[in-house]
């Protein structure tokens, strides 16, 4: 079966993804760990700031048990306890297709329409990829679901106006401050999201902006971008004392700012506007306690994209269609990769049984009886072969259910003849 379990803003705040946030290396260590599980063949692990997924194929187990053993290694890895199960959804068979189909059109985003989420996915793909933890179904499954996203966005308008939670940021400053294009403002981080936040900045005429980056060089080519200019890493105090809008989109495990360590360092703007876009978070919840600075984070800006959402609804139904279609075509793939092997297992099995009954009789019988039995017997197995074939179908789901595929399978190996 195909199989997927996460989590996403949907499903669990901030707070709680947060811990289940993967680096590149985290995400390989799973990766090989439940690869090397025997009743796990294939695995991608996707993670972003709005969702954690694992994506597998287990033909050896049944859906539960594939799904206990994911649970286990990812608390293994992260150290929370099984009381966070109740924020993970579990999907199979065609409905984990249509979801995988669906996150990389971004119906599933928090931006109705963002692009971000498509290289987060060729990344997740890649990465698997290297690490060999992907075969042949997954492999095609990914390469369907990213040709579905391309196709969704060519045939609907999906990816015009907000494309992004960056941008959702930058429209939120926009509310806050009426001359937004003269605040002194402070992005830390030159990843896809700080490139995202300074060109939306860029775009509405913001002139004093500098960046900084634990690398120096990205800062600075992306500063240089964008008329901007970068600080220092070990300087960001510095930064933090100037600015009065403050954008942050960090890798980092426990929060690189709090209030004790920020508020020496205020020199008394009326208002600061902190945005925190990392998950895990990059400033801690306590800055909110801080007279005049206000914070926000991810989860604080579904109400800014809500309005964008409704404004694309006509859209969902076309790519829904499209959706439905691919999803159809590639389970019927599926289907025929996991039954054709099987059903030629049980017409050889079958046919053995009758050429081995027939040779037998033959010297028991005339040419002509021989004939008769020869022709009743075809008849017999083909009538034969056709009900199992049937059964087996509707037992599988048309293969979907592969751990009965398998046990079938078993059944007519030349071994259990």
């Amino acid at each position: 079966m195909i199989g997927i379990i996460g989590l996403s803003h949907k499903s669990a705040s901030v707070h709680i993804r947060e811990k289940f946030a993967l680096d590149k290396a985290e995400s390989a260590k799973l990766a090989k760990s439940i690869f090397d599980n025997k009743y796990i063949e294939e695995v991608v692990i996707l993670s972003t700031c709005n969702r954690t997924e694992i994506y597998f194929k287990a033909d050896k187990c049944c859906s539960t048990g594939a799904f206990s053993i994911l649970l286990r290694y990812l608390h293994d890895l992260v150290g929370e306890s099984d009381e966070m199960h109740k924020h993970f959804y579990r999907f199979q068979h065609d409905d984990a297709i249509r979801h995988l189909f669906r996150v990389v059109s971004s119906l599933e985003s928090m931006v109705l329409g963002e692009y971000q989420i498509v290289s987060q996915i060729k990344e997740a793909f890649n990465q698997a990829k290297e690490n060999g933890t992907v075969g042949k179904v997954l492999k095609r499954l990914f390469n369907k679901a990213l040709e579905t996203g391309k196709l969704v966005r060519t045939n609907t308008a999906m990816s015009t106006g907000a494309f992004s939670v960056s941008y959702a940021a930058v429209e939120k400053c926009s509310e806050q401050f009426e001359n937004l294009q003269d605040k002194k403002i402070l992005l830390i981080g030159a990843g896809e999201t700080g490139e995202l936040v300074i060109k939306n900045l860029y775009k509405k005429g913001c002139k004093n902006i500098m960046v900084t980056n634990r690398t120096r060089n990205k800062a600075e080519e992306l500063a240089a971008r964008y008329n901007g200019k970068s600080l220092p890493f070990h300087d960001l105090m510095l930064g933090i004392h100037e600015a009065e809008i403050i954008v942050s989109s960090v890798a980092c495990k426990e929060p690189i700012l709090d209030a004790g360590r920020i508020m020496p360092h205020l020199n008394g703007h009326p208002r600061v506007m902190m945005i925190d876009l990392g998950v895990p978070r990059n400033i801690h919840p306590d800055v909110a306690g801080i007279n005049g600075v206000s914070l926000l984070n991810v989860d604080d800006l579904e109400e800014v994209v809500a309005g964008n959402k409704e404004k694309k609804q006509a859209y969902v139904s076309v790519a829904e269609v499209i959706i439905a279609e691919k999803v159809a075509d590639f389970s019927d793939w599926l289907s025929t990769q996991n039954l054709s092997p099987v059903i030629q297992k049980i017409i050889a099995a079958v046919n053995q049984v009758n050429l081995n009954e027939l040779a037998a009789a033959k010297k028991f019988h005339t040419e002509e009886e021989f004939q008769f039995m020869e022709k009743y017997g075809k008849q017999v197995s083909d009538k034969l072969v056709n009900a199992l074939i049937k059964s087996m179908k509707t037992i599988s789901d048309n293969g979907r259910k592969t751990e009965y595929v398998k046990v079938i399978n078993d059944l007519f190996s030349p071994s259990n003849e």
